[in-house]
């Protein structure tokens, strides 16, 4: 109970939403780029099928067809990227299906067809990357100059060609920028402004991944709690900014000591999530052995010595987020108990 009060996750109890209909506004809401691609895909599938409704009306067979493949393949990536595909294939089959498609219609209806080009332009930069994108809209308008159909002049072709390539332009400025100013907000609501590790934020969400993907693949996974010893004692001595420095140390040191994907958290206080993919009991006892003698080699707070508890869990197959936390908490707590300085995995004491 002592561990599933202090690393439960906050819920609001007071939510009226149907549960799946939850899950689905918190994905939409934590993936920005599927987002994107869900409501881009919604408002293409919405306004192109009633033409193609339209056209099959009217008897024109062929440009009926192309609308409805666009249709078909804007929804068929769309479910690929919801069900836990690569957004950046399901964004490219969207974007390639859309453009090819504007000039397909093109091909077949002339001049008309060419208003359909400049929203298909504009929306890719939006749902693939803006170098991709931007590759992609100069593509479609030199494919556009090899149809002689969709030009009524010289001076249309100019024309056409200029604010085609003008709304590229400014639509790659704006995807630029905009995906910058994200960057700078993800990294603003999930690092800690202190040591620049992942914070609890960041925590949740990719111990969620673990756990799912942990059920998928049944590959090991351990979850370690860091703590560093007699942390308050460095500030009673020395100061909080003494402190500080200490904190942002090991952080660093531990960055240095581990794998890249290993993901490390700052908790609160001197306290630390280490998160370890592909990594049973085996491994983990040999992450902290390399990591607790460069703690001994370099790491100081005022020039004194600093060590290091760590309490880790393998993940159990069926193992709630709780429970393996809990068991990862009372592990910390016995490697504290038994002397610090020390791991406790689970169960035994090294």
């Amino acid at each position: 109970m002592h561990a599933r009060n202090r690393y439960a996750p906050r819920l609001d109890a007071r939510n009226p939403m149907p549960p799946l209909l939850a899950r689905l506004l918190a994905r939409l809401r934590k993936d920005f780029r599927l987002s994107i691609i869900t409501v881009f895909g919604g408002v293409a599938v919405f306004a192109i099928t009633p033409f193609a409704v339209l056209r099959f009306a009217q008897g024109q067979w062929l440009a009926g067809l192309v609308d409805a493949a666009i249709a078909v393949g804007i929804i068929g990536p769309t479910l690929y990227a919801w069900r836990g595909g690569r957004l950046d294939v399901a964004g490219l089959c969207i974007s390639l299906t859309t453009t090819i498609g504007a000039l397909l219609i093109i091909a077949i209806i002339g001049e008309l067809g060419v208003f359909w080009l400049y929203p298909t332009l504009l929306s890719i930069f939006f749902i693939v990357r803006p170098r991709t994108a931007g590759a992609i809209a100069l593509l479609a308008t030199a494919a556009l100059q090899l149809q002689p159909e969709a030009f009524g002049s010289l001076t249309q072709r100019v024309t056409v060609t200029v604010t085609l390539l003008l709304v590229a332009l400014n639509a790659l400025i704006f995807a630029l920028r905009t995906a910058m100013q994200r960057r700078a907000l993800e990294e603003t609501a999930t690092l800690d402004p202190l040591t620049g590790a992942r914070n609890r934020r960041a925590m949740e969400v990719e111990v969620a991944i673990a756990l799912n993907a942990h059920q998928r693949t049944g590959r090991p996974v351990t979850l370690a709690i860091l703590d560093l010893d007699h942390f308050k004692r460095v500030n009673d001595r020395h100061g909080h900014e003494a402190g500080d420095h200490l904190l942002c140390a090991f952080v660093d040191l531990v960055r240095r000591s581990t794998r890249a994907t290993d993901r490390l958290f700052r908790f609160g206080g001197e306290e630390f999530v280490l998160l370890m993919e592909h990594t049973d009991e085996i491994g983990t006892m040999r992450a902290f052995t390399n990591l607790q003698r460069r703690i001994h080699e370099e790491l100081r707070a005022a020039g004194e010595p600093v060590t290091v508890s760590m309490g880790a869990a393998v993940l159990r197959h069926g193992e709630t987020r709780d429970a393996w936390f809990a068991r990862a908490d009372a592990a910390l707590y016995r490697a504290k108990q038994g002397g610090r300085d020390r791991l406790v995995l689970d169960e035994a004491t090294l």
